[in-house]
């Protein structure tokens, strides 16, 4: 089976049709070298991982270099590959993942684990790498967030590359292309490899344990096996960004375009990891980012983009950078969005600009409930800040704040836990104003390596469940929401944080029984990592319980460059609740990230801001509608893979379509404008069309064949403007009363084609009954078929049915065909394929492999 013959079989298949907006389609032959890059989740997470956008680009921009992507499956489509004896592909060239040179795996977050495993048997690639000597094995290169403890899954890695990935990723393409010219074996490359800076070699590494299974040391087997130094790039503005960034139809979870404002964060919260391991503060200029932008939403037709860091309110420029973007993309129709802002950082002209965006929520992460708590984690937030606060934010228009916490921080006692939900109420008493809400998130501290917490015990399950249900009871109440992160993911998530490679054989044992998507609350299966860590022996618990702080550590060997010295040294000063301020505000606070020479934080001041200013790459403004208005009705076919596109992944297709022909198009009027454009009645799922509509209302007259032109080149393949006009602004679509399909059923005979009809003929009723909306509903066929019979390929060419073969792989003239008309669908609500899939009595699996085409 070819890969799209799967896509009828499955859930969400617009996840694995490729082809988004500006995906590169280079030569397979004429390439070099052939990286995939693998983002193990499913393709709404990774799709919204932007540093995979920035490495697809780089290795895109090498004239020898090809990259590809994929994405872990769902188990759906899992479970036909393994039945089909099928390779998992990557989107753009639909080859096996065996066939790259380069399966470039990031490692984001701890409950991916198994989707690693899950992608690497997909390929029917060897788990660990000692297994992989064969030349003809992709490298498995790993990298990104928890690569600065990647033991438990460090067996299964080639090389394993820390920190930053701009500047060593195209080196570590380089070395690969070259040792593939000439044929040395596998451990000529893992030698070259291991001299790039920032590279890791599991490989020249031997684990030594205690007899209990206590890790004592990572013994170098080679001369080459030293500590490893995180790669750090020195400036934002250099780092290549996607100008023609990837645009995806199906709904991801960020999904809107991002831009990394800032690299790095010094507030030094002791229990983030993040802070510790992107350091130093790394700004972008406003400039660059301005220029970023223009050309990244030009080609996009994104309608919402994000400031992203670690730190959003800590851009020292952030208040004219956001005037700007406010003043320029207000009048664009496309919304600025902002991740949570710390608390100390809301200044008024600030909180002024974010009150311009669409005021759906604020966030507001005090972390802990008592200011005592707040001491010790370094937080720095004062109650009197944190109500003041939420007291603006609810007079500036906002009905709803969400307040993050953790449970289970050093030195927590009940009285700290119960202390949330008492903040959380005085949250909401801050303003007088009707109708807000308090949205109380609360998570259990998972203690990180290379944070001065990182030798903390965690709350074992029975004490996060106790505490998250004592806050449960505290917090009720219609003003009030309460969510929680699953302590079943936070346990699990600080076992393989702090963990060893004995836990390899615990992750394989539990993906064979069955371990899938850890991440999906629904998936998760804790019972199975208990029973696999029993076979194992080994004690999951023991990597959650307090470390010595004497004692060696299984990522000791990794440097982020902030001294183990600096991590006690804050360990000592959260006892004592001293606060470290940040180093960007005032003395360097002696972490020794920066050197000062290539490595330094690099802030842009306000005062060095002259001009932020945007070179329009459009002559058009998309306006909210106004008195003058000019409609048009267009007609267009969606056909081959585009039948996968769902109706609302239509819409965006459609949307971000006319934003990037710059088509000067109408908006409504309110708080949260829509464009003004309407579809007909929608084809299901799967189904082929030669004849659907679609109206737009511009601000501006354009000749109609320019509006055609513009839109055709921006359409997804599959999807053709076929003709256009000016109607009456005030005609609507109306729905047919018959409707014309052609059907292909695959695999059945005529005589099998003709037998169905002639049972229908002869029968006075034909009751189908379905599911609409969770009800049953019964219909009479009879009621519905306006007409059906059987049609030769020859004879719908002959009579001009079509005018192009369809489907295009039925090759054979003979081949019989369904030719039914059916009164309005909308008023019966019966699709075609469950009319064909009744009369013929089909299976589940048949009926979705039906090739369906409307006519007219």
């Amino acid at each position: 089976m070819k890969p799209t013959d799967f896509l009828p079989l499955i859930r969400k298949p617009s996840r694995y049709l490729g082809n988004e907006i500006n995906a590169c389609h280079k030569d397979w032959n004429e390439a070099s070298l052939r990286i995939a890059l693998i983002f193990p989740d499913l393709y709404e997470i990774g799709m919204s991982h932007l540093g995979l956008h920035i490495l697809y680009h780089i290795v895109n921009e090498i004239p020898w270099a090809l990259a590809d992507r994929a994405y872990c499956p769902d188990t759906d489509l899992e479970k036909l590959l393994r039945s089909e004896k099928v390779h998992l592909w990557a989107l753009e060239s639909r080859r096996s993942l065996r066939d790259f040179d380069i399966l470039a795996i990031t490692l984001p977050y701890e409950l991916c684990y198994t989707n690693i495993l899950t992608i690497l048997d997909l390929a029917d690639i060897p788990f660990r790498a000692k297994n992989r000597n064969k030349s003809n094995y992709p490298i498995i290169l790993g990298g990104g967030t928890c690569s600065v403890n990647p033991e438990p899954v460090a067996d299964l890695f080639d090389a394993i590359l820390i920190g930053d990935g701009e500047e060593a990723l195209p080196e570590i393409a380089s070395l690969v292309k070259d040792w593939r010219e000439t044929g040395n074996d596998k451990n000529e490359i893992l030698i070259a490899l291991s001299r790039v800076d920032g590279v890791y070699i599991p490989g020249f590494y031997r684990p030594k344990y205690q007899n209990d299974g206590s890790f004592v040391l990572l013994e170098p087997k080679r001369s080459e096996a030293t500590s490893i130094k995180r790669r750090i790039i020195s400036d934002l503005d250099k780092a290549p960004f996607p100008s023609r960034p990837l645009v995806p139809y199906t709904q991801i979870v960020h999904d809107r375009m991002g831009i990394e404002i800032a690299r790095g964060c010094t507030r030094g919260c002791r229990f983030c990891q993040a802070g510790i391991t992107y350091r130093p503060v790394r700004e972008r200029s406003p400039q660059k980012i301005l220029l970023l932008l223009e050309h990244a939403l030009a080609t996009s037709g994104w309608e919402e983009f994000s400031l992203l860091s670690l730190s959003t309110g800590d851009y020292k420029c952030l208040l004219p950078l956001l005037c700007t973007l406010m003043d320029h993309y207000m009048t664009e129709n496309v919304a600025v969005s902002l991740p949570s802002l710390r608390i100390g950082t809301l200044d008024p002209e600030i909180m002024q600009q974010i009150q311009r965006v669409r005021k759906t929520g604020f966030t507001l992460a005090p972390e802990a409930g008592s200011e005592r708590l707040r001491r010790v984690i370094n937080k720095g937030i004062t109650e009197h800040e944190l109500i003041d606060t939420a007291a603006k934010i609810y007079d500036l228009g906002w009905s709803s704040i969400k307040l993050y916490f953790m449970t289970g921080l050093p030195t927590e006692t009940m009285a700290d836990v119960l202390e949330i939900g008492e903040l959380a109420k005085r949250v909401l008493a801050s303003s007088s104003k009707r109708g807000k809400k308090v949205t109380v998130s609360v998570g259990t501290f998972v203690p990180k390596p290379h944070t001065p917490f990182q030798w903390e015990r965690q709350l074992s399950l029975r004490e996060s469940e106790e505490r998250l249900e004592l806050l449960k009871s505290k917090l009720k109440g219609r003003n009030f929401r309460y969510k929680w992160h699953d302590p079943f993911q936070s346990f699990l998530e600080g076992v393989f944080s702090r963990g060893d490679r004995r836990l390899t054989r615990v992750l394989c044992r539990a993906w064979e029984m069955g371990a899938r998507l850890d991440a999906w609350s629904d998936h998760l299966m804790l019972d199975l990592y208990k029973k696999a860590a029993v076979e194992e022996d080994v004690e999951l618990k023991k990597y959650i319980e307090a470390i010595d702080p004497k004692t060696s550590l299984p990522w000791g060997h990794i440097l982020t460059g902030v001294s183990h010295e600096y991590l006690l040294n804050e360990r000592e000063k959260a006892w004592k609740e001293t606060f470290t301020p940040d180093c960007r505000h005032g003395e360097c606070q002696a972490c020794e990230a920066c050197d000062f020479k290539h490595i330094r934080p690099l802030i842009y001041q306000k005062e060095k801001i002259h001009t932020l200013s945007f070179t329009r790459l459009s002559s058009h403004t998309m306006t909210r509608s106004s008195g003058h208005s000019i409609t048009y009705h267009l007609s267009f076919t969606k056909m081959g893979e585009a039948r996968f596109l769902g109706h609302l992944e239509l819409v965006r297709a459609f949307h971000r379509a006319v934003r990037r022909a710059h088509i000067p198009i109408a908006y409504s009027h309110g708080f949260h404008p829509k464009p003004r454009f309407s579809f007909g009645q929608p084809v299901p799922l799967g189904t082929e069309s030669l004849a659907e509509q679609f109206a737009i209302t511009l601000t501006e007259f354009m000749d109609t064949d320019r509006v055609k032109d513009l839109l055709n080149r921006e359409m997804y393949p599959g999807i053709t403007i076929s003709s256009i006009e000016r109607r009456d602004s005030k005609t609507a679509f109306g729905i047919p009363e018959l409707v014309k399909y052609l059907i292909f059923v695959p695999g059945v005979t005529e005589s099998q084609i003709k037998g169905s009809i002639d049972r229908l003929s002869t029968i006075s009723n034909w009751p189908v009954s379905r599911i609409r909306k969770k009800k049953h509903i019964t219909t009479d066929l009879k009621q519905v078929i306006e007409f059906l019979q059987p049609i030769r390929k020859k004879d719908i060419e002959a009579t001009s049915i079509t005018s192009f073969t369809w489907p295009e792989d039925v090759k054979n003239e003979e081949t019989m065909y369904f030719y039914l008309i059916i009164r309005s669908i909308a008023r019966f609500n019966l699709k075609p394929a469950e009319i064909i899939g009744s009369i013929m009595g089909l299976s589940e699996e048949m009926v979705m492999l039906l090739r369906i085409l409307k006519l007219s």
